[in-house]
């Protein structure tokens, strides 16, 4: 009697085990490889469970464990915000090896940002932000980056003055008013104004 207790009572502990690992009795992971994941939001999904992956995130693994011959279907159920991901390898059937096969590839939404340039009267004006460049020419009254990525932190420095005048951005904080930060906004973004003067 007290042997078909303890075995009664072994057997529990082992289902609580089972349910805690995802209820399936499995023993493989099921995950994959995240690439350019910079915002949260992003919802992965396999059968009835959830899987909230965070911006920065180079993997994924879902807490339920999966079988030798069990067949999963990897989805994204909610997209990043401000950003679309696509999925590889989302489906198929596990063999007796962890599945980690799958593959979350993302880039984020860009947007122009635009500022007003005033006084510009010559040529040889460059602005830049990062390893990106623009060069109005004489007489243009706004500066545009084409594609910033929502929500990136940006630096617009002047790197070279027009001919013959100085410029400086409004509301810089930089001694010489040769710099201008900001956050991108999660639509076309307006900067500061340029104000160009003579030498």
């Amino acid at each position: 009697m007290k042997n078909l207790y303890l075995r009664s009572m072994l057997a529990a502990a082992c289902a609580v085990t089972l349910a805690a690992c995802g209820g399936s009795g499995g023993n493989l992971y099921l995950g994959g490889q995240v690439y350019g994941l910079a915002k949260d939001g992003l919802i992965l999904r396999n059968g009835s469970e959830d899987l909230a992956v965070a911006a920065g995130s180079s993997s994924f693994y879902f807490t339920n464990l999966i079988k030798t011959d069990d067949r999963y279907a990897i989805t994204i159920a909610q997209q990043p915000k401000g950003a679309v991901c696509t999925l590889e390898n989302g489906s198929g059937k596990a063999s007796s090896y962890s599945v980690t096969t799958a593959i979350v590839s993302c880039v984020t939404n860009t947007y122009p940002l635009t500022g007003s340039i005033t006084g510009l009267t010559a040529n040889k004006l460059t602005l830049v932000i990062g390893n990106n460049s623009t060069s109005p020419l004489a007489g243009a009254t706004s500066y545009t980056f084409p594609a910033i990525a929502d929500g990136a932190a940006y630096n617009i420095s002047i790197l070279t003055n027009p001919t013959g005048q100085t410029c400086r951005f409004q509301g810089s904080t930089s001694a010489d008013g040769h710099d201008i930060v900001g956050t991108m906004g999660s639509a076309a973004t307006t900067a500061a104004t340029l104000a160009c003067t003579p030498n």
